[in-house]
């Protein structure tokens, strides 16, 4: 997978809302939804959910998007449909949402309304490094060579301090966490540093 310069980012929104996928790892809380269909501002919905992936644009289709998610091991349930970041973009961020929550976000007119999620934030990072940005008990990591290119992003729940040190371990075993920089951004970024620091050549608060 490419790494995405800033250039390729979509222009911040005037309208922003933030839908959280709740702890039971079912239900979403979604706040009200502002007018931005009368003032004719684009809405930027950002979806907080574990069932997110990013794809090059090149292996992204409409029609198949489900599919992708399913390969990457997050099916669908009966209940959600999916949803998808700027598909003009070098990268495709896929992410599924109930379909209850996207009838109700169905009343912003079409083209009015853009989904993004925080894992399509692109730190500057330069040499090895992890990035890591906590939302709530959610988890965004990316993981850079040497030469800059994303070789893992993905999200994982994380409601204990032994959810993110089992993970971590596990990660240990599969890139040398002691050659690369822990950024640490988000909620409680000291407190991430704390409990896996001493995995990481150095750590830094991103």
């Amino acid at each position: 997978m490419r790494q995405v310069t800033g250039k390729t980012n979509l222009p911040e929104s005037g309208y922003k809302v933030s839908i959280q996928q709740s702890l039971d790892g079912h239900s979403f809380s979604v706040p009200p939804l502002p007018e931005a269909a009368d003032s004719g501002e684009v809405l930027e919905a950002e979806i907080h959910t574990a069932q997110t992936m990013l794809v090059p644009a090149e292996y992204f289709t409409t029609g198949g998007a489900a599919e992708l998610l399913a390969a990457g091991g997050m099916p669908l349930q009966e209940d959600q449909c999916v949803v998808w970041s700027d598909p003009s973009a070098e990268v495709v961020a896929l992410m599924a949402l109930p379909r209850a929550v996207r009838e109700r976000l169905a009343r912003i007119p079409e083209g009015r309304i853009r989904y993004t999620t925080p894992l399509l934030t692109w730190p500057d990072i330069g040499g090895k490094g992890v990035w890591i940005l906590r939302k709530e008990h959610l988890l965004y990591i990316k993981v850079y060579a040497e030469s800059g290119a994303l070789c893992l992003a993905e999200v994982i729940p994380a409601s204990e301090e032994a959810d993110i040190r089992y993970f971590f371990e596990r990660l240990a075993a599969l890139f040398p966490l002691d050659e690369y920089t822990l950024y640490a951004a988000g909620d409680f970024p000291k407190n991430l540093r704390k409990e896996i620091g001493h995995l990481f050549k150095k750590t830094t608060c991103a």
